[in-house]
């Protein structure tokens, strides 16, 4: 059986009148790539924020390595193990792409920067100011600053928020190539291309609530996902 690397439990979350997270119970599975997709509204950004501890919720708990973390702060949930990359690239910019990856790696030798930086293709671009890169390589550079200290789980909100085709579609070969390498991986996306690549689960949300889970293709011609999803009739 495979082991359970994140299990959130009866996640709810309201404010005021308004229920935005609704007894969530979500479980990721050590090597998976799994999805969360939903329509505007559905949650999405309410349970990463619950996941990560920027949010209290109501009631529910979230376990890692069967650790409960409901009570730890970001930079806690971080040190257990935990890599994240928010929608907007967090990288440094006032540092050069090699001096982002020596604050990310902590103890990683030199040989995984190299590594890292030919995957990630910088290989001409290693001492340019990560404020000089191009929106897309800020993007790949804030996955790799997620990564490179090898955490059990990366959570990745929307990693292709503004990208071209082709750089999604790069962006989907260096996902995979580092769940290749043992990385479990969470993405709240909304880029229907990237999840038809790489995708290995879904979890769809609907008004706050768990809607529909499965294989890709099974959740995508799921007529009820694409009726509330792909706003078809």
């Amino acid at each position: 059986m495979t082991e359970t690397i994140l299990d959130i439990s009866k996640m709810k979350k309201t404010f005021g009148g308004f229920t935005a997270v609704d007894d969530v119970n979500l479980t990721v599975k050590k090597g998976e790539i799994r999805f969360i997709i939903g329509p505007n509204g559905a949650g999405k950004s309410t349970l990463f924020k619950l996941i990560i501890g920027n949010l209290k919720p109501d009631y529910g708990n979230v376990f890692f390595k069967n650790e409960n973390l409901t009570n730890l702060k970001l930079h806690e949930r971080i040190s257990k193990g935990i890599g994240l990359k928010f929608q907007a690239p967090s990288v440094f910019n006032e540092m050069s792409v090699v001096q982002n990856l020596e604050v990310a790696a902590r103890d990683t030798n030199i040989e995984k920067y190299e590594e890292f930086i030919e995957r990630f293709g910088f290989s001409d671009e290693k001492h340019t100011l990560a404020g000089d890169l191009s929106h897309g390589k800020k993007q790949w550079l804030d996955i790799a600053l997620a990564s490179i200290s090898n955490p059990d789980l990366v959570l990745l909100d929307e990693p292709t928020a503004g990208l071209s085709f082709e750089e999604t579609t790069k962006t989907g070969e260096i996902i995979k190539f580092l769940n290749s390498q043992g990385t479990t991986f969470l993405i709240v996306e909304h880029d229907m291309e990237i999840l038809k690549q790489i995708a290995t689960s879904v979890s769809v949300l609907h008004l706050g609530a768990l809607f529909v889970e499965g294989t890709p293709q099974d959740v995508l011609k799921n007529k009820d996902v694409v009726k509330i999803y792909l706003g078809a009739s």
